[in-house]
């Protein structure tokens, strides 16, 4: 599901899934190489003569090694990747201070109180705002999700069925947040220690949605099956029992319904645990890169890094409430003339509260993305102990996501500190070349 806003930030699971719970293998959202005239000139060349040993792929269009035109596009989409960070950032904000300073947020407080119970009434002002932040930034993620992946051949969709599976993703959104923003509000009004009591409510919120998302929310929009290669799938599940993974299944998915780039993750809690693969992955990776990503996830499992990150999520919400408590009241006070509210409580806030929070996750990004590379690389690790492959064959699936994703190898290092979730791929490139696993 593509559609994950910044009004989902009260359901945390939503969001912090993403980074937390589908810690995929696949590289984030490519950075722009400090030269980009010599974007792959080490690992693409080193990589050339490792591929050597396998015959040159074509699959959706695309080359393997990378061609010159391949290159090109590569260099041109992370580059825009890169800007768009920013922009999208900025544009959250513009989109909230807009709903705040024209009052509108107070207006939709005011059309929602037709529903007299304050229950629904927050229900009511929920959907209201959503449909609104929907409406304003629509041009801004038309643009960046269907018009730049059309234009750099990564959609598979028309604009209807886009729009469609968007608008669904909207109506998610509608039923996920109501029920923590209706605690946070009662919080709010209620207890001293709001902030600290919201963030004790938010882990079995969290829990509850990274448990239902992979057997409710995700079936609505693709299909998740068993591996139809069963030679494959005998290899995964030799590499889960080498592992001690008992009770997970194994899915592939028709993410090419929607897109062309590849990917693997690891989702849910408990029974709902499973490793999940890309058709497209499926088309284009051989056995033994594929049993390195399946080693990859498989570490995931074993080190307990839903968990760990879990436990991270819940200090960022403690520290991100209490400081927005602490900060929040002269803005309301300088403005209320024109937001049309005078305190926190009130529901109208919600808009504000959101920029902040906004602020506070983007700075705190370091923080996160750093831990989440530090668990990439213990299950880069983890992978090729676990797998036993060449240290060619798991170069070469890093390279392949390079090539096929558009994922800059080898971004600037700021822009790796502070966005990436991965370790830059020619980093884990040279990892998987060098390394030599447990008991070889």
């Amino acid at each position: 599901m593509s559609h994950i806003r910044v009004f989902k930030w009260f359901a945390l699971t939503l969001i912090l899934a993403a980074f937390l719970c589908q810690s995929g293998i696949a590289q984030s959202d490519s950075g722009l190489a400090a030269d980009a005239d010599t974007v792959l000139s080490e690992s693409s060349a080193e990589m050339t003569e490792t591929s050597s040993m396998t015959d040159t792929v074509s699959s959706a269009g695309y080359e393997y090694p990378i061609s010159a035109e391949r290159k090109a596009k590569l260099i041109s989409y992370s580059r825009f990747v890169n800007i768009w960070r920013f922009v999208g950032f900025f544009v959250t904000l513009g989109v909230m201070a807009l709903i705040l300073f024209t009052g509108l947020s107070a207006k939709l407080r005011d059309w929602a109180g037709v529903a007299k119970k304050k229950f629904l009434i927050v229900w009511l002002f929920v959907i209201m705002f959503v449909i609104v932040d929907y409406l304003l930034n629509f041009p801004f993620h038309f643009y960046r999700s269907f018009v730049v992946e059309n234009q750099y051949g990564f959609l598979n969709q028309s604009f209807g069925e886009w729009l469609g599976e968007d608008l669904l993703g909207l109506l998610v959104t509608m039923v996920a947040i109501v029920i923590p923003v209706w605690f946070l509000y009662w919080l709010i009004n209620k207890a001293r220690l709001w902030w600290l009591w919201m963030t004790v409510i938010m882990i079995p919120i969290m829990v509850f949605f990274i448990v239902i998302a992979p057997v409710l929310i995700d079936p609505l929009f693709n299909k998740y099956e068993p591996l139809q290669d069963k030679q494959l799938e005998a290899e995964i599940l030799q590499l889960a029992s080498a592992a001690g993974i008992e009770g997970s299944d194994v899915f592939q998915v028709n993410a090419s319904k929607q897109s062309a780039k590849v990917n693997a993750y690891v989702t849910g809690l408990f029974g709902t645990k499973r490793i999940v693969l890309y058709d497209t992955m499926i088309d284009n990776f051989e056995t033994d890169e594929m049993k390195f990503v399946m080693g990859h996830e498989m570490g995931h499992y074993v080190m307990h890094h839903i968990w760990k990150g879990l436990g991270l999520a819940v200090l960022f919400i403690a520290f991100a409430l209490w400081l927005t408590g602490r900060t929040i009241n002269p803005i309301i006070i300088r403005f209320k003339s024109r937001f049309k509210f005078d305190r926190l409580g009130d529901i109208a806030s919600l808009p504000l509260v959101l920029i902040f929070l906004t602020v506070l996750g983007f700075l705190f990004n370091p923080v996160s993305n750093g831990y989440s590379r530090h668990m990439e690389r213990q299950s880069d690790k983890y992978g090729m102990d676990i797998s036993k492959v060449s240290g060619e064959s798991a170069a070469i699936a890093f390279d392949k996501l390079s090539v096929i994703n558009l994922s800059d190898p080898d971004p600037h290092p700021l822009i790796e500190f502070w966005f990436y979730t991965h370790p830059a791929l020619s980093k884990r490139i040279n990892f998987v070349l060098t390394y030599k696993p447990e008991g070889s």
